[in-house]
């Protein structure tokens, strides 16, 4: 009778966290669901403007900064973006290990920060190429170091995206009012780089203060072997992002090397309008990746199945907006960029 009684507790325990667990699934996805389409809307509110105030070289210039900076995000980030939410959620109830754990990535992010600087300047003062435009790579790399503190992976592990959305939204909505306000000439195009690492840095001043006082997390000195722990974790992450950036930040880089800087412009306004529409998907990835460490350690099966619905729904819903993006191109891209940028059309098709 005990077993019985064990079992049906058991069972209806797992029925409540499940249930749980979707509630919080569903509001979570609706909170970075705002946020992208925040992200989507934004950035599609300045680009007509910028690149008719800019025109094609200036533009090109920015877009060959912030691809060079790019892989310094992708240096800070190391792979944590994927290996810490998994520690987080699994020891959210434990305020010491979340601090042990806070207190380590931050750590090694502050580090890895300043390690980019030095690699940076020494390209800048290395090359001509960088050397001329030394004073616009300073200010785009405001962004990694706002990026360093503003912990996602944090949020994401709690399962609390609600902060995540609200403090982004006050990045992006600084960013894009001072846009209109400050750049009114081509040659105030270095307000753009700074604006944009201020939305960053301050949005990721106040997330800080958010984790310490709501999440009751503190800053400690960690152990080395919690130090070695997390860069461990990170690294095969940090290894995959790595190659996966040879087709995505080092497109950019690369034609910037070898172009010129309407070349540039063209590739990079189109790329942006394609990963626009690419960015509205990834609420999806970010809210189940929790969810599923979770629902794994509890149930194999409804896992499994849950999983194969949505690589269904996610195949379908993609291959309907690359044939509809495709087919739209042209209106898309003289609509929002001007007839200076009529070269981005063919960009956008083979991108979409």
């Amino acid at each position: 009778m005990d077993r019985v009684i064990n079992f049906n507790l058991f069972k209806k325990m797992k029925e409540i966290y499940l249930s749980k667990s979707k509630k919080t699934l569903l509001e979570n996805f609706l909170s970075l669901s705002f946020l992208q389409v925040a992200n989507y809307i934004f950035p599609l509110l300045t680009l007509p403007y910028l690149v008719r105030v800019l025109k094609p070289e200036k533009y090109g210039l920015i877009a060959f900064a912030n691809a060079f900076v790019g892989y310094f995000m992708i240096l800070t980030d190391y792979g944590f973006h994927l290996s810490a939410p998994r520690e987080i959620s699994i020891n959210r109830d434990n305020k010491q290990k979340l601090s042990e754990i806070f207190s380590s990535v931050m750590i090694i992010k502050f580090f890895l920060v300043l390690f980019s600087l030095v690699l940076m300047t020494a390209t800048i003062f290395l090359f001509d190429k960088f050397r001329r435009d030394w004073l616009l790579y300073y200010l785009t790399f405001g962004v990694v170091l706002g990026n360093v503190m503003f912990p996602t992976w944090f949020f994401q592990g709690i399962e609390n995206m609600k902060f995540i959305t609200l403090l982004n939204l006050i990045a992006k909505l600084i960013f894009t009012v001072s846009i209109f306000v400050f750049v009114r000439k081509q040659a105030d195009y270095y307000f753009v780089p700074l604006l944009n690492s201020l939305g960053f840095i301050v949005a990721g001043i106040l997330s800080i203060f958010i984790v310490i006082k709501n999440f009751g997390v503190k800053f400690i000195i960690p152990v080395r072997e919690q130090i070695l722990h997390q860069l461990k974790e990170g690294w095969h992450v940090f290894i995959s992002t790595v190659a996966v950036s040879l087709y995505t930040t080092s497109n950019t880089f690369i034609l910037g090397l070898f172009t010129d800087r309407k070349n540039v412009a063209y590739f990079a306004a189109g790329e942006k309008i394609v990963r626009s529409i690419q960015s509205l998907w990834s609420p999806v990835s970010q809210v189940l990746y929790p969810y599923f460490s979770k629902v794994f350690a509890v149930s194999l099966d409804k896992a499994t199945q849950s999983f194969r619905k949505i690589l269904n729904f996610t195949f379908l819903l993609t291959l309907l907006i690359s044939i509809l993006g495709c087919l739209s191109a042209p209106f898309f891209v003289k609509f929002l960029l001007g007839q200076d940028f009529e070269n981005a059309i063919p960009v956008v098709r083979i991108l979409i």
